[in-house]
């Protein structure tokens, strides 16, 4: 009966107490509770009760599980412009080492109404237009082109500078237990030696152990934030760079000999660890364990990879101290908004971040491959489509990419 009371109070309708003091006898309730149910009776074989009561508790739970909170978009954008930045610079640990962000706590949430929600139907539209493409990647080899291809989620190949980096990289085919809609094969042999590898958190559809392991027969050079190290030593890395915030390595790459002088010459490229919102979690340890972040990356051009965050007072920080040729940015499970807000943007949040990057070129990620949300695989393709059509003025900057993708210059 404490079942039935904790599912009733859902509703704030009227609670009953203790229980049924034996089999086959009429239930021992309240004088309020035998107001309320008042129609309750036993059945006329002994030790069994009639069901109805179950069945009516039930649908109680699912009707206020599934009650979506209400999400108000210009209350969240005004609570998220009031942040103070300078807490962008303060401390992110606890005294338990605990990471957090230090200018907006995350928000508790009742996670059970993210599992029994109604999902919001979107209007039919032409999801064919959207969908990946075929790409042999065979342009990889070719250490002169500098180019960005998106593989999916928030997995892309930047070549920059004789320099191959890898964002997320994403190859298996599931996230923990979440399979892929869209699997795309790769061959790592397109990759050359020791390409430096960006990990933003620890979230598996972020950090996959598969691919890791891929790497490290690559040896590949893991830029990662702070806790992490570990997990990589453990998987064979060799070189692995750990970051705080605001914390700079570089990474170089020799490039092809000079015949006439006969030396070797060196692309250097600079990676920064910069805040983001969100969060870092894996199974066996709690919340906050490991740091998050997303990357500056320097060379002759500079490209910034958000990584997984909503929509912060970092971006206004971010343009202004750094002059951003391409900004990567999150533009996809966005859906419940009263759920992702906090840790995911949408497409809306999506512009507004790249105007306060002041990003020269700007390119949205985290859709295409996995269903982690309630918006269809590649709605934010749509959506981009709609604001540009809208906003003209976004156009030359903007480059929606499909999966298999690229740009180059």
């Amino acid at each position: 009966m404490t079942y039935f009371k904790n599912l009733i109070r859902c509703q704030n309708s009227a609670s009953f107490d203790n229980g049924f003091s034996k089999i086959g006898q009429k239930p021992d309730f309240s004088a309020k509770s035998k107001a309320a149910f008042s129609k309750t009776e036993v059945l006329k074989k002994p030790g069994t009760i009639k069901t109805w009561p179950l069945f009516f508790s039930l649908a109680v739970f699912v009707s206020c599980a599934t009650q979506n909170p209400g999400f108000d978009e210009d209350e969240w954008l005004e609570k998220a412009n009031a942040a103070d930045p300078a807490l962008l610079y303060g401390t992110h640990r606890d005294e338990q080492g605990i990471f957090f962000n230090p200018w907006m706590s995350r928000p508790t949430l009742k996670r059970n109404r993210f599992f029994f929600r109604k999902k919001r139907k979107v209007d039919d539209f032409p999801a064919e237009q959207y969908g990946p493409v075929n790409n042999t990647y065979e342009y990889l080899t070719n250490s002169g082109l500098n180019s960005i291809s998106f593989i999916g989620h928030a997995s892309f190949i930047i070549k920059i500078d004789g320099v191959t980096i890898l964002t997320d990289p994403f190859f298996s085919n599931r996230a923990l237990i979440v399979s892929k809609k869209v699997k795309i094969p790769f061959d790592f042999s397109k990759l050359p030696q020791r390409p430096v590898v960006l990990i933003s958190h620890n979230h598996y559809d972020h950090l996959d152990k598969w691919t890791v392991k891929q790497l490290v027969k690559k040896e590949a050079v893991f830029v990662v934030p702070l806790g992490l190290k570990e997990f990589f030593i453990k998987l064979g890395a060799k070189e692995v760079h750990e970051l705080d915030w605001w914390q700079s390595t570089s990474v170089g790459t020799a490039a092809a000999s000079s015949a006439a002088a006969n030396t070797a010459s060196t692309s250097t490229v600079n990676f920064t660890l910069l805040p983001a919102q969100h969060w870092s979690r894996r199974l066996g340890q709690p919340a906050g364990t490991t740091l998050w972040g997303g990357f500056l990356i320097e060379g002759s051009k500079t490209i910034y990879f958000s990584g997984d965050t909503g929509y912060f007072c970092g971006f206004k920080e971010f343009g202004k101290q750094y002059t951003i040729d391409y900004a990567l940015l999150g533009a996809g499970a966005y859906e419940p908004r009263w759920f992702m807000h906090y840790q995911h943007m949408n497409v809306a949040e999506f512009f507004r971040a790249a105007d306060d990057l002041n990003a020269g070129t700007v390119i949205p990620m985290h859709f295409g491959i996995i269903n982690l949300s309630d918006e269809p695989l590649v709605y934010p393709l749509h959506e981009i489509k709609l604001h540009l059509e809208k906003h003209p003025e976004y156009v030359p900057r903007t480059k929606p990419l499909r999966v298999g993708e690229f740009i180059s210059w």
